[in-house]
């Protein structure tokens, strides 16, 4: 697990940053705020200014992560124009990267302590992304894919794939299945399983 000393700057973005690295190398039980400040350099009461207690932190932790993946969605969402179809395949596309280039907060996100330590916040960012994913899968369902489907339905299967994909790929039985295929590959060709965009 990697560390720095924290010398200026914003104590609470190093904190969940910091975090997000202890839980996936050394599990949440390592996870402590007198251990973090150790992490960092900085007093054993610095990370109480911003923190009460561990699920205050967890809860931070979680909503930085819906927040992060939230806006690599949407950002791949516009860069692939206007097409439905397109944008709903982007989108997943744009999760899986996210997902496979940010490990230590994805695997923290699927941690069921911080489910357990959600506050407003957290739950707020995560209806933020499901309500992103639900109203592309509505826009997906006009342009015609699945349109007697139930919306709801759709949208959680259009978000079961890359977050599921994006777990298994570190699995190491199932990662030695696809580890020769390059990681754009793999990530384009999952994505249209779930929205195909080419024409057959």
């Amino acid at each position: 697990m990697k560390s720095k000393q924290y010398h200026h700057g914003d104590l609470r973005r190093a904190l969940i940053e910091q975090a997000a690295l202890v839980i996936d190398a050394q599990g949440i039980e390592a996870l402590t705020l007198r251990g973090l400040a150790r992490d960092l350099g900085v007093s054993h009461g610095a990370p109480n200014r911003h923190f009460r207690n561990k699920p205050e932190l967890l809860a931070a932790l979680a909503t930085e992560a819906y927040r992060q993946v939230n806006s690599a969605t949407v950002d791949a969402a516009d860069a692939a124009g206007q097409d439905p179809l397109l944008r709903l395949n982007a989108m997943g596309r744009g999760f899986m990267r996210w997902a496979l280039d940010n490990r230590a907060l994805f695997n923290a996100l699927n941690h069921p302590d911080i489910k357990r330590s959600a506050d407003k916040a957290l739950l707020a960012s995560m209806r933020a992304f499901q309500l992103t994913v639900r109203e592309a899968s509505i826009a997906a369902q006009k342009a015609g894919r699945y349109p007697d489907i139930d919306s709801r339905v759709l949208a959680l299967y259009n978000n079961s794939v890359p977050f599921g994909a994006s777990q298994l790929i570190d699995h190491p039985v199932f990662a030695a299945e696809v580890n020769h295929v390059p990681r754009e590959e793999l990530i384009a060709q999952l994505m249209e399983l779930v929205v195909p965009t080419r024409s057959t």
